[in-house]
């Protein structure tokens, strides 16, 4: 079979070179062709990891449009800020290149579409970045809520505690550039109570603030960096997400979903163990850390390869950004927002 040639726009910084060490490092069937990064020494740490880990010997860009121009590639992994997002995607979906891109997809809905319209407009796959989507248990939970085990579900719920973004991911601290810390963090929850709700949200409610305006590593924050999020589901549906991006303590995550005749929860403490508490007294837990499809990288690749959609679509990855984008509204203005306003 055809080893990809991929090229990696945004080389150096977390989301390339810290979530599990180098991105396509375990994947069969694909080579690291190109890095691209228009900070040097962004660039020359990315060069250097690669190297070190997964034997590196491609070329390295600080224009993007050069590298498309220059490499003979097969996709692109895009992981620049995301304020850049649209014009990079749009970029490499004009030069014939199947992208997976980092989420969230853009800054505002109109981006996305963009986005979207060039991936149809050359018939090329978009794959977003949403690895908790590609974990077993969360799929698996999908199914129990599905056969009706739990009767129809009425609230979902995410909480997270976890520390402060790290230091070389330094744009993420203007909303601005980054859409806030809801927007870059929180469409991950969204996505998966996607899988559980399966019903556009309509309303949002939150109410937020800066816990921290300066960070451990120097920089000024303007990012929302504490929140309680509730929203509304079209079919009666209730969820609430809330977060802190402070605590400095060991990184806490719980899931919770409700149904008319029992509920499901797990959370980060117990290993993700899932408990399943029913209404007649019958009580149930399993574990998963499987990953389905590979995981989100070879599951790329084989979708380039095979012609065929990822896991998780552009328009799953657009609808992940509707509260977290509404949430940010919320607290500034401090009212209800109807998703129905975002553009």
């Amino acid at each position: 079979m055809k080893t990809l040639q991929l090229g990696i726009i945004g080389a150096g910084g977390q989301r390339c070179c810290f979530h599990g060490g180098c991105v396509f490092n375990d994947v069969k069937n694909a080579r690291i062709a190109a890095l691209c990064d228009n900070v040097p020494e962004k660039l020359k740490y990315a060069r250097d990891m690669y190297t070190e880990h997964t034997g590196f010997d491609g070329a390295v860009y600080e224009d993007y449009h050069e590298m498309i121009a220059k490499e003979k590639l097969d996709a692109v992994y895009i992981a620049g800020p995301n304020y850049l997002h649209r014009e990079m995607a749009v970029a490499c979906l004009d030069a014939g290149l199947p992208i997976l891109l980092e989420k969230p997809m853009a800054l505002s809905l109109a981006d996305v579409d963009e986005i979207i319209a060039a991936g149809i407009r050359n018939k090329r796959i978009i794959g977003i970045g949403m690895q908790m989507h590609y974990r077993d248990r969360y799929l698996k939970i999908g199914e129990i809520i599905d056969s009706g085990e739990i009767g129809r579900i009425t609230q979902c719920w995410c909480m997270e505690h976890r520390p402060t973004y790290a230091a070389m991911k330094d744009w993420v601290w203007d909303p601005q550039l980054s859409g806030g810390a809801i927007v870059e963090k929180n469409c991950h929850h969204y996505d998966v109570m996607d899988i559980w709700v399966k019903s556009e949200p309509t309303l949002v409610y939150a109410t937020g603030g800066i816990m921290r305006h300066f960070t451990p590593h120097g920089f000024r924050s303007q990012i929302i960096d504490n929140a309680w999020i509730l929203n509304d589901y079209a079919n009666g549906v209730k969820g609430m997400v809330g977060i802190n991006f402070c605590e400095d303590s060991r990184h806490y995550r719980e899931f919770g979903i409700i149904g008319t005749q029992g509920r499901i929860t797990f959370n980060s403490e117990d290993g993700e163990v899932v408990h399943i508490r029913k209404s007649s007294g019958e009580t149930r837990d399993f574990q998963s850390h499987e990953l389905v499809r590979g995981n989100i990288f070879q599951d790329f690749i084989d979708c380039v390869l095979e012609g065929r959609e990822p896991l998780v679509t552009a328009e799953m990855g657009r609808r992940s950004m509707l509260v977290p984008m509404a949430a940010e509204i919320s607290i500034v203005e401090k009212r209800a927002v109807h998703v129905s306003e975002l553009k």
